[in-house]
């Protein structure tokens, strides 16, 4: 029964042994599974770094117009405040009602735009990611691996794994800031 289990232990465990060994190649190691950083190429590749800014850059556009659109709905909302003392019951509740419907639709027109900025980042970080498959591929097949998993998803790996700063590199020097045409 021992011999048993003992064979049982090993069958299980030596496979999972000579698929983790890892063997030197350059400075790095080939394994068959690499790891990468996902949001480090969003954060770090020139492409990436562009999408971000330009998505800082109409999100405080539209915060600064959200502003100027806030202190024109709160002045007008004063004006209401001050024409309620002139003004019959039923009428200012007209002008009222009014009032809200305009600006509960301009807040929800302002939202809409905040999600479409998100989106559209969400978008163009999708898009550089598809772009990079060649470049990620050519990394995978350079190491001989069979897979490259998001780091993310690991709970633990050998750093020697992780090509993160090579694929950075490789999709610098290739997409740039992905605002030049290949033609």
């Amino acid at each position: 029964m021992r011999f048993l289990y003992i064979f049982l232990w090993l069958s299980i465990s030596i496979p999972s042994i000579t698929i983790a060994q890892e063997t030197k190649v350059g400075e790095a190691r080939a394994s068959s599974v690499l790891t990468i950083d996902i949001s480090r190429i969003a954060r770090e590749t020139q492409y990436g770094q562009r999408v971000f800014k330009d998505f800082e850059n109409a999100q405080s556009e539209l915060v600064e117009n959200n502003t100027i659109i806030q202190n024109n709905l709160e002045a007008e909302e004063q004006s209401l405040v001050e024409l309620r003392k002139t003004l019959a019951a039923d009428e200012f509740r007209k002008l009222a009602l009014e009032f809200d419907e305009r600006a509960n639709s301009i807040r929800k027109e302002r939202a809409e735009l905040e999600n479409t900025l998100f989106k559209i980042r969400d978008e163009k970080i999708s898009e550089l990611l598809r772009l990079s498959i060649p470049f990620l591929r050519e990394l995978m097949l350079s190491y001989n691996a069979n897979v490259i998993v998001d780091r993310r998803n690991i709970v633990l790996s050998n750093p020697m794994t992780d090509i993160t700063e090579k694929a950075i590199e490789l999709i610098n020097d290739n997409l740039g800031d992905g605002t030049k045409s290949s033609d």
